[in-house]
């Protein structure tokens, strides 16, 4: 027996969908959601305590006395510190026969999920960080031992965005450069006795 389960209070046909409205997605990709009640006080739902299990096991009536069910915390968009491996390209892109010590450390991301699938987690503001690292190589059967500055981002602020419209990060470091927008004017090259010089 097929089941076709209703969202949002709108009835579905078997094998066909109907599609959410535009303006209800919109509502809900720029609204703060923390719960179920904030969720059915905004699309103004009578709850009434309905609800449907979905679970790999099959739960008698009786057992569900017994079940004790927690309401889904969202993860929401925000820093976690996660864990970043450290590319060898970003210690020596040249060689290969080295180790990198640590071959990991933590950095903080803008990781979680947004209230719609349209709607991306992206940093809004960034900080880079140089950190110190060992390089070790096997050099004449002797290990050899040297210290590697290394770059690292760290993400500071989050925002969901459309993923069409990705936010430019600003970076507190970054004031020195160039604004956006400026370009460098390209030096011409002049050919003399069939080399290219600028």
């Amino acid at each position: 027996m097929m089941v076709c389960i209703m969202l949002l209070g709108r009835l579905c046909a078997i094998g066909n969908e109907v599609e959410f409205p535009q303006e209800l997605i919109d509502r809900l990709s720029h609204s703060e959601i923390h719960s179920i009640s904030d969720l059915q006080r905004l699309l103004d739902i009578d709850w009434r305590g309905k609800f449907f299990i979905n679970s790999t096991f099959p739960l008698s009536p009786l057992s569900l006395v017994s079940v004790t069910v927690e309401e889904a915390v969202p993860a929401v968009c925000k820093t976690r510190t996660v864990i970043y491996e450290i590319p060898r390209s970003q210690v020596d892109p040249t060689s290969a026969n080295f180790l990198i010590w640590p071959p990991c450390v933590e950095v903080k991301r803008c990781t979680g999920c947004c209230n719609t699938s349209n709607m991306r987690c992206h940093p809004s503001r960034k900080h880079h960080r140089t950190v110190k690292v060992a390089k070790v190589e096997y050099v004449r059967r002797r290990p050899k031992l040297k210290e590697v500055f290394v770059r690292l981002e760290d993400h500071l602020e989050c925002v969901c965005t459309s993923h069409h419209h990705a936010v430019e990060p600003s970076d507190p470091e970054a004031g020195h450069r160039r604004a956006k927008g400026i370009k460098r004017k390209p030096k011409k090259l002049r050919r003399t006795k069939g080399l290219l010089v600028t």
